[in-house]
């Protein structure tokens, strides 16, 4: 899964280019899940930002200190809403103080991207507005980049790593000094799936788990050492 965040001031254009790239990507086949973050809540109105991306996306989380929401463009059964975002690509708007994944930065001056953790940008984007939208070409450029360096962490802050938390792990991810495959949570003795989507497991957790079951597994008959696959069907 590819992700990236859309951080800046407000009315630099955040929404237009969110919206401008969840069209690029549903237009080329790919399924986009759009996370959007507010501190005052959301107008279910028509016309108003959340609407406007449930329009184009395959699926749209929002959260504020008010109220949460998932909403698919189409029915989904139980079993599908608990992984929650099932898509190739995330699109988040807002959610600056999260380290797990890389971001865009909207500014309309040279200075507005200190509050705004520069060192996880894939890039730094003029503020737009619906009126003035980024070009085209501006689009497909951003969109190879999500496409090329998007990422998202489990946010854990395991330590595993060896860096203090997932956003140190980001920022070197994104200077070129780790790679995502790096994260001990998703790349452990034990892998786990949900829905056919991984779940991050803590390493500590993870090798208990795995010896656990190792152990109880190697009580029956027709065990032999080597790696196990176990499937759970929960439902009908």
């Amino acid at each position: 899964m590819k992700a990236v965040a859309i951080v800046g001031k407000k009315k630099t254009g955040k929404t237009t280019l969110g919206l401008a790239l969840t069209k690029y990507f549903s237009d080329k086949g790919l399924t986009v899940g759009v996370v959007k973050h507010s501190h005052h809540g959301f107008d279910e109105e028509e016309g108003t930002d959340t609407q406007q991306y449930k329009q184009i996306a395959s699926c749209v989380a929002a959260y504020s200190p008010s109220q949460s929401f998932v909403s698919w463009n189409k029915e989904k059964p139980l079993q599908d809403l608990l992984p929650l975002l099932d898509a190739d690509i995330i699109i988040m708007e807002g959610g600056n103080m999260l380290g797990w994944m890389p971001r865009f930065i909207t500014v309309r001056e040279d200075n507005d991207n200190k509050d705004f953790f520069p060192e996880l940008a894939l890039a730094q984007i003029p503020a737009c507005t619906r009126n003035n939208p980024p070009s085209a070409d501006e689009i497909e450029r951003l969109a190879q980049l999500v496409t090329e360096k998007g990422f998202l962490l489990p946010g854990l802050n395991c330590k595993a790593c060896g860096r203090e938390s997932c956003r140190d792990f980001a920022v070197d991810i994104n200077s070129g000094k780790a790679k995502p495959e790096g994260c001990k949570a998703t790349s452990g003795k034990m892998d786990v799936t949900c829905n056919g989507l991984p779940l991050a497991l803590n390493p500590f957790v993870s090798d208990i788990l795995s010896s656990g079951i190792s152990a109880m597994l190697s009580q029956l008959k027709g065990y032999a050492p080597g790696d196990l696959k176990i499937t759970i069907k929960n439902g009908s």
